[in-house]
């Protein structure tokens, strides 16, 4: 009678304690990624933001999964993206080489799972994932072997090795607003073949977040134009 007594007293009806999953995942979701891409309905791409480029290899593979993730609350038809390890390695700029050694270490974490259609997380890890992203906790994993090792000091992890600094994609945007490059429109397409050009090899979708942070910075100006029978967007300096 006194145990009764007691759980009335201080219990709430179940369905007090309900919450929306879905709202839940959307909002752990943005709190992972929003400083690190920007989504792109009209291209159905994810961009890096300069955070996001200047991520490590592993983290960058997470932030880009859990984005992927993340479409269904962006848009009422969200894009089947393949993430088997060649489409990850054009959508990061990660050579395979450097790329696969991650891909097995996070799975060894428990932190991303194979699948058909490649590599993805699972909603229910999103908070460890989160916690590993902004270095709360290192994944656990075995000792790395020598073929990870190697990939480490490619990324600049190794002991002794220097950390490339800076962003090269946004660099060289920065330097072409101060030029005559932007005085006309000119296309992603157009931005990301000039950046092949000058030796600067990256996927397209890490192209969009420095030209949007420009735009949004008031340095450059967008607008769409037609292109080959398309509407698509085109960026020129501001004072154009």
């Amino acid at each position: 009678m006194e145990r009764a007594s007691l759980v009335g007293a201080n219990s709430m009806p179940l369905k007090d304690l309900v919450a929306n999953k879905s709202e839940i995942a959307e909002a752990v979701i943005e709190a992972i990624v929003s400083k690190y891409v920007r989504y792109y309905t009209d291209t159905f791409e994810i961009g890096f933001t300069p955070s996001g480029a200047e991520l490590g290899g592993e983290k960058r593979v997470l932030v880009y999964l859990v984005a992927l993730l993340g479409w269904r609350y962006v848009t009422d038809k969200p894009p089947e993206i393949s993430t088997k390890p060649a489409d990850l390695e054009k959508a990061l700029g990660i050579p395979g080489g450097t790329l696969r050694p991650m891909l097995k270490a996070l799975k060894d974490a428990h932190l991303i799972a194979p699948g058909t259609r490649g590599y993805s997380v699972r909603e229910g890890n999103l908070e460890a994932i989160g916690a590993a992203i902004s270095g709360e906790k290192k994944p656990a994993r075995p000792k790395a072997p020598a073929a990870i090792g190697r990939a480490k000091k490619e990324r600049g992890d190794g002991s002794g090795v220097r950390r490339s600094t800076g962003n090269p994609i946004a660099t060289n945007i920065e330097a072409w607003i101060k030029t005559d490059f932007f005085q006309k429109p000119q296309t992603l397409h157009a931005v990301h073949r000039r950046l092949h050009e000058q030796g600067v090899i990256a996927p397209q979708t890490s192209v969009s977040g420095p030209l949007l942070r420009a735009v949004q910075q008031r340095r450059l100006k967008r607008q769409k134009i037609m292109e080959n029978g398309k509407e698509v967007w085109a960026y020129s300096a501001a004072g154009a």
